[in-house]
């Protein structure tokens, strides 16, 4: 499991959402909900996740995930996803995608921005009218915070809180801020500044460096950001020209 710095957001940290394709309800009865838990539980520490907080909804899932790399993610997605997907067109006798896309991913740069993605995917079914509060839905990690069970230890409370001492008060008074987390257009600038801090590396150390330039799009790929060759030139400061000279075989 990656190690879990008390002071700082660093490494990876990103909000992600599964979603069924054509928005079906691939999580409807409880039963779905437990096994896809399950599932998580079961591939969490083999790929070196951290989860910092879960909602299973009836047609997508919430998680924010902490790592030492994206590529810990990726794998660890197309693991969980891969192994529900087969279970669930068993159960339903069907063939074909059950997921919209991938996954979408959010980068979280600022430790008031998780807590504020904490307190947005455990409002999910309070907002969705399906519960009355947090607490009293089953398949979440609000509970988890409350009971320190599930995902959350001191480790994980020391890296959201600074300290697991006396925490709930303020588990419990983290404000809710509509961050639209499902229709965001994610900043390229914001991935890129995540993609540098992964790296150890300053923008100017990046420009026109063949090798940190490919890295970069691969890290494009592999979390699913779409952005054209333009843009990504663009937010690199170098020419179409040059971008597509670094970039070819």
């Amino acid at each position: 499991m990656p190690r879990i710095s008390r002071n700082s957001l660093e490494n990876i940290l990103c909000h992600h959402m599964v979603q069924g394709i054509n928005k079906e309800d691939i999580f409807k009865t409880k039963e779905d909900k437990i096994k896809y838990l399950e599932i998580l539980e079961k591939y969490y520490l083999k790929f070196e996740i951290n989860i910092i907080a879960y909602c299973i909804m009836d047609n997508h899932a919430h998680l924010l995930m902490h790592t030492n790399t994206t590529q810990n993610i990726s794998n660890f997605m197309r693991q969980v996803n891969s192994i529900y997907a087969m279970d669930y067109n068993r159960k339903k006798d069907r063939v074909g995608y059950v997921y919209r896309n991938r996954f979408k991913s959010v980068p979280i740069m600022t430790r008031d921005q998780m807590h504020k993605c904490i307190k947005y995917i455990h409002v999910n079914p309070v907002k969705a009218g399906i519960v009355s509060s947090e607490a009293k839905y089953n398949y979440s990690s609000y509970n988890d915070y409350l009971n320190q069970t599930g995902f959350i230890n001191n480790k994980i409370l020391e890296f959201v809180f600074s300290s697991s001492k006396n925490y709930i008060e303020k588990f419990q008074k983290i404000k809710y801020e509509d961050l639209n987390l499902e229709q965001e257009s994610i900043n390229i600038k914001k991935i890129l500044e995540n993609f540098l801090a992964q790296e150890g590396m300053k923008a100017l150390e990046m420009k026109k460096n063949k090798i940190l330039i490919n890295k970069f799009i691969s890290y494009l790929n592999s979390n699913s950001y779409k952005y054209t060759k333009t843009e990504i030139a663009k937010v690199l400061h170098i020419s179409r020209a040059t971008f597509y000279r670094l970039t070819s075989n």
